[in-house]
């Protein structure tokens, strides 16, 4: 389970590749072959769609780089 750490027993906290911020695993979202954090498939949504995103599907809590490392040091 490399890069991918638990937060408790429903939560898993991932790294985004593109933008290094770290994110849910259940939140990841697939665009144009590419797994998203909620952030980057917003960005890139609207950069392919040429419009802004509005619907509210991608809101809610972010986890903190803080929630990461103490979840990532919890597992080992």
């Amino acid at each position: 389970m490399n890069g991918v750490w638990k937060m408790n027993e429903d939560k898993q906290i991932v790294i985004c590749k593109r933008c290094k911020k770290p994110e849910y695993w259940e939140e990841m979202r697939w665009l144009s072959g590419s797994c998203l954090c909620r952030d980057c498939y917003r960005a890139q949504w609207e950069q392919e769609e040429g419009e802004l995103y509005r619907w509210n599907d991608l809101d809610g809590e972010r986890p903190t780089m803080e929630e990461y490392e103490e979840a990532r040091w919890k597992s080992c």
